[in-house]
């Protein structure tokens, strides 16, 4: 998953939201260094991740993309579930996206100092650029990809993943809205999320 559905998966507990969010970030020697309420929210990235990987209908969507997108298709359908959460957030959040977003911003700006340096300082750039509103639509997706197009190492098709959604819009929707319910489940024994 992305960084909004791992941010909802927190389920709006700070500590949980702080150790997740970072853990893309962080080294496994750093990890090792810090307080229990962090890896806690570590723990629930890696578990969100693992399950996100093995679960039958986020298969489903790899199968489906993977003509056009090659060895990352994952990075693109957890990428794409993003805009699908964003799409569908009233059936998943009685709060607006909006106040959601602006929430978790002033949350990571309070909480940046236990951040390694490199994220601390890209933080305030990343909220400037709306980082949660990344994959809104098709504009953003187009500007997500391009920037990602910039750090990836191996041949890639992003350009057309735009296209892609479009052609395979209700079958990749249908997947998610059939995943993520499980995904919610399964993050019950860390947090409330329902």
């Amino acid at each position: 998953m992305n960084h909004l559905a791992h941010i909802y998966l927190s389920c709006q507990d700070g500590d949980l939201l702080t150790g997740n969010f970072m853990a893309d970030f962080i080294t496994t020697k750093d990890i090792k260094s810090l307080p229990p309420y962090l890896k806690q929210g570590i723990e629930l990235h890696k578990s969100i991740d693992h399950f996100t990987d093995h679960h039958p209908e986020v298969k489903k969507c790899i199968l489906l993309l993977r003509p056009t997108q090659g060895k990352y298709t994952p990075v693109v359908v957890d990428i794409l579930f993003d805009y699908f959460l964003i799409k569908n957030w009233n059936l998943f959040s009685g709060e607006s996206f909006e106040i959601f977003k602006n929430k978790v911003y002033d949350h990571l700006l309070t909480v940046s100092d236990s951040f390694p340096e490199k994220l601390k300082m890209s933080l305030p750039k990343m909220i400037n650029n709306d980082f949660l509103m990344s994959c809104h639509n098709e504009e953003r997706l187009n500007k997500t990809f391009d920037h990602l197009s910039k750090r990836v190492h191996f041949p890639h098709n992003f350009g057309s993943v735009t296209a892609d959604l479009k052609a395979n819009s209700e079958a990749l929707e249908s997947h998610f809205l059939s995943f993520f319910p499980d995904l919610i489940s399964h993050v019950q024994p860390f947090c409330n999320c329902k």
